[in-house]
């Protein structure tokens, strides 16, 4: 039974150095790495778009302005592939800066056999498999397997340039899991790490996989939801949240009620507001609502930041 290939996109110009790794990898030592060649970045991009690779072979010759341009523009469309760079003997300084900024190995052109060429691409996918694991659980709240504050914040930033750009509001919900410090006191913490889980799934439920969800405190969850075609998404979403709830709430044998409070601020590319800002408005309009619940006298409906314009 034989493994399946390790696909590899070789990106370099010289037609010399394609036939010189052709040959090697024809050897028994790397019979199981399948390469496919480009000669420029733009070709390679395109390549990217189309195929799965599972690492890429960069020749930084193929630099036209900065030596390690190549490498950043492989980074930003293919972050998730490994990069090998291919340099000359003389290009020892330009190798170490390229581990610096990201490649998982550096190969001599000329030097190269078909062990060494198999064991440096099996490692740099296992050295960057770690990596990207890693660099995951940093982004990733444990508990709900939702994003931590971290997350947020990176992805977040990311998002309103998206909204920028595409010339879409975003909304920015606070939501506040009601009743966590009793549900603790009252019936123990592995019942509030229920709760919150809970709110964590009703939330993936009434958002969509491309709005940024996270867990950035103990009871405290943030959403960013881009506004759809028509421009309207709020009230799709609100009456969505309160029959998931509503859902829950009706299972038999319940401990609690799930309860959460609400607030959003929104994000106009016509008028930008930092992010620190909009979070800071949302919270605020979250306290509203959560203090007209305490109050009979007053509605209990979700409540709304001024506009930030």
């Amino acid at each position: 039974m034989t493994s399946n290939p390790i696909r590899v996109l070789l990106v370099t110009p010289t037609e010399r150095d394609v036939r010189r790794l052709q040959g090697v990898v024809s050897v028994p030592g790397a019979s199981h790495v399948e390469l496919t060649h480009v000669l420029d970045i733009g070709a390679a991009v395109r390549r990217l778009g189309d195929l799965r690779f599972d690492a890429i072979l960069l020749d930084l010759a193929v630099a036209h302005t900065h030596p390690l341009e190549p490498l950043w523009r492989m980074h930003e469309h293919a972050p998730d592939v490994p990069i090998i760079v291919l340099t000359s003997m003389e290009d020892e300084t330009l190798a170490v800066r390229a581990l610096k900024a990201g490649a998982q190995d550096s190969l001599v052109k000329g030097q190269i056999d078909g062990n060494l060429l198999t064991r440096a691409i099996r490692y740099a996918i296992e050295r960057h498999q770690l990596q990207m694991a890693l660099h995951a659980m940093s982004l990733i709240d444990d508990l709900t397997g939702l994003y931590n504050r971290r997350g947020f914040l990176t992805l977040a930033r990311q998002h309103l340039k998206m909204a920028d750009r595409l010339r879409k509001r975003v909304s920015h919900i606070f939501v506040d899991l009601d009743g966590l410090k009793r549900i603790n006191d009252t019936m123990g913490h592995r019942h509030g790490d229920q709760a919150l889980v809970e709110a964590a799934e009703m939330l993936k439920e009434t958002f969509r996989e491309s709005d940024i969800i996270a867990r950035i405190g103990g009871d405290e969850f943030v959403v960013l939801a881009m506004d759809n075609a028509a421009g309207q998404l709020e009230d799709t979403w609100q009456q969505r949240v309160q029959e998931n709830i509503a859902i829950r709430n009706r299972r038999p044998n319940r401990s609690y009620a799930l309860s959460v409070s609400m607030g959003v601020a929104y994000y106009d590319p016509d008028f930008p507001t930092a992010l620190d800002d909009l979070l800071a408005r949302a919270d605020t309009a979250m306290y509203e609502e959560k203090r007209a619940k305490r109050d009979p006298e007053e509605p209990s409906t979700l409540a709304h930041a001024p506009r930030g314009d």
